[in-house]
């Protein structure tokens, strides 16, 4: 009878922790996620810039870097129907080597029983690397409601790699191979392609 007195104890106050953390972290509505404008000869020229890199990436004979700044990859998000995974739900900001993103992400394939109709939006610190041809990036840092997430619910967004989709699709995975390195340094995202 103890056991089961226990088990109930343990099982309303684990209800409550769930909806004392959704009430107090997640949001019923998504954020306002504001976007850049680009001229359309501004994103053809951003475009050419891209293309170009993927070229170096296939043919391998020079290494090459691609340098993006923040505008470019919001300009990127908004308007590249290839990105609309991020569109309306992450605005990108570098300063110096530290991205920092405002996001808005709805949270229903993460537990649909409990946070379908919830958006965790706040402000995230992300850090991007290259490993054995892998693109990982990782959350360093969240801030959600003007506070951050306790410790160990960071620790757990922390061991997710965010680049996971992107690997999964054969095509990418392979360009992403042909990546030197990954790095952010003076406000942009320096990507480097391999030399044969």
């Amino acid at each position: 009878m103890l056991s089961l007195v226990l088990v109930l104890v343990g099982y309303l106050g684990y209800r409550h922790l769930i909806t004392w953390v959704v009430a107090e972290y997640t949001d019923s509505k998504p954020a306002v996620i504001e976007s850049v404008e680009v001229s359309p000869a501004q994103f053809q020229a951003l475009q050419k810039r891209v293309t170009d890199f993927k070229a170096a990436l296939d043919d391998q004979k020079l290494s090459q870097e691609l340098r993006l700044t923040a505008e470019d990859i919001n300009a990127l998000i908004a308007n590249d129907p290839g990105e609309k995974q991020f569109k309306n739900k992450l605005f990108v900001m570098i300063d110096g080597d530290r991205i920092t993103g405002k996001v808005s992400w709805p949270l229903d394939k993460v537990w649909p029983s409990k946070l379908k109709g919830r958006y965790l939006n706040g402000v995230a610190t992300f850090k991007p690397s290259l490993e054995n041809g892998l693109l990982l990036v990782t959350l360093e840092d969240l801030q959600v409601k003007g506070k951050p997430l306790p410790a160990r619910m960071l620790a757990q967004f922390k061991k997710q790699n965010l680049a996971e989709d992107l690997q999964r699709d054969v095509q990418t995975a392979r360009t992403i191979q042909k990546f030197d390195s990954i790095r952010v340094t003076n406000g942009a995202v320096v990507l480097k392609s391999r030399e044969r």
